[in-house]
Formats: C-alpha cells, structure tokens, sequence
C-alpha cells in the first residue's frame, strides 16, 4: 500500500508542478499585464512553493527521527 500512496503523490506532484508552470509561462506571455505585478506574482507563488516543500521535508525528517 505505500507504494501506491507514493506514485499516487508523485503523479499528483508532478501533474500539479507541469499546470503550475504552465500557468506562470501563459501569465508571463500575456503583454497586457504590468511587468511588476508579472514578477510579484511569480515570486510570491516561488516564495510558497519553497516554504511547502521545505515543511514537507521536516515533516518527512520528523516523522524518520521519531522511528528510531
């Protein structure tokens, strides 16, 4: 059962990760948005992404540290 639950999130990642940049690359294409709010955007949406993965990844630590 674990490894279900491991393709089935890195299917949902992966999946999740090609619409989202997809999404920056049609947001960034489109002229008529300002360049600041263009370069905002992306960060804010980079800034979130790193603070998830980063909690994911105590997470996963925690979880390893509490095993032993």
């Amino acid at each position: 059962m674990k490894i279900l639950k491991t393709l089935g999130l890195s299917i949902f990642c992966l999946c999740l990760l090609v619409l989202t940049g997809f999404g920056i690359y049609e947001f960034l294409k489109d002229s008529t948005i300002p360049f600041i709010a263009k370069w905002g955007t992306v960060g804010l949406i980079l800034g979130m992404t790193i603070v998830i993965i980063s909690l994911i990844i105590e997470r996963i630590k925690d979880n390893k540290n509490n095993k032993i």
